[in-house]
């Protein structure tokens, strides 16, 4: 879910490549638990991500990650909403490149700012699913002809700006965080 109603019809047609629908909601955050990942720091939600995508990581790798997670992990459990940067590919490519000391925090932090990729909106309970908290507004078409080469063009547009990023290993390594191996 998204409050960008343009990306959150890039992200109805990226996968099928054919036409879909932009769902309009009101969701009412007054009496739900919510996580703002997107204002906490970058090990925060690094650590949600490595919890929560799953990756096929050598051994060396899984115990970088899991003291990783030990040490900026966050127990999402009593959380009804979670809101923080987009959590796709492209973004668990960086956090791969982090784990595997291609890439430093710093520059992750500026990378994910990479293609405008936005702010995604996860609705985790059963009680935010209520129609008390969340109301269904209306719904737009989203056509594949005009949403998916957007959707392209900007996933695009951030992983040429990763490859151009200069320096990437400048700044905090993972070594750094969780010791050597």
């Amino acid at each position: 879910m998204s409050r960008d109603k343009k990306l959150a019809g890039e992200w109805a047609v990226l996968h099928s490549r054919s036409d879909g629908y932009i769902n309009e909601y009101e969701l009412d955050y007054d009496k739900l638990a919510v996580l703002h990942l997107d204002t906490m720091p970058i090990e925060n939600w690094i650590a949600v991500l490595m919890a929560n995508r799953k990756g096929t990581f050598n051994e060396v790798t899984q115990t970088r990650m899991q003291k990783f997670i030990s040490l900026f992990g966050i127990n999402i459990s009593n959380y009804d909403i979670i809101e923080g940067w987009r959590a796709d590919d492209a973004f668990f490519s960086f956090v791969e490149d982090f784990l595997n000391v291609g890439l430093s925090l710093e520059k992750m932090q500026e990378a994910m700012k990479f293609g405008d990729l936005g702010i995604q909106i996860c609705i985790k309970s059963e009680i935010a699913f209520n129609t008390t908290y969340l109301k269904y507004k209306a719904h737009y078409p989203a056509e594949a002809s005009f949403y998916y080469d957007l959707a392209i063009n900007r996933d695009r547009a951030a992983r040429k700006e990763y490859w151009e990023l200069k320096n990437k290993t400048r700044g905090t390594l993972i070594f750094d965080l969780v010791g050597r191996d």
